[in-house]
């Protein structure tokens, strides 16, 4: 374990192709940071994704718990105004 910026770090081995190593080079060269940096925001943004969609999804379900109405005639109605 290393530490950077006063915060423990593990390691990690990453394969990548040559391709998106390039591409996160110019990156690199572009936003003055080194490949880690960028490696970390990118890990970093993915995993609050994930967290959001995962809230999202868990938001979602029971949506019609505790509704009177019959969620397949709600959907009659709905269709029916398309006509």
């Amino acid at each position: 374990m290393s530490m950077v910026a006063g915060i423990d770090m593990g390691r990690i081995l990453l394969d990548l192709s040559d391709d998106v190593i390039k591409r996160l080079d110019d990156l690199k060269h572009q936003r003055g940071l080194p490949r880690a940096e960028l490696l970390r925001e990118a890990v970093e943004e993915y995993l609050e994704r994930q967290n959001q969609a995962k809230a999202a999804i868990a938001n979602a379900l029971g949506l019609w718990q505790g509704c009177e109405e019959d969620g397949v005639e709600f959907e009659r109605a709905l269709r029916e105004e398309w006509e």
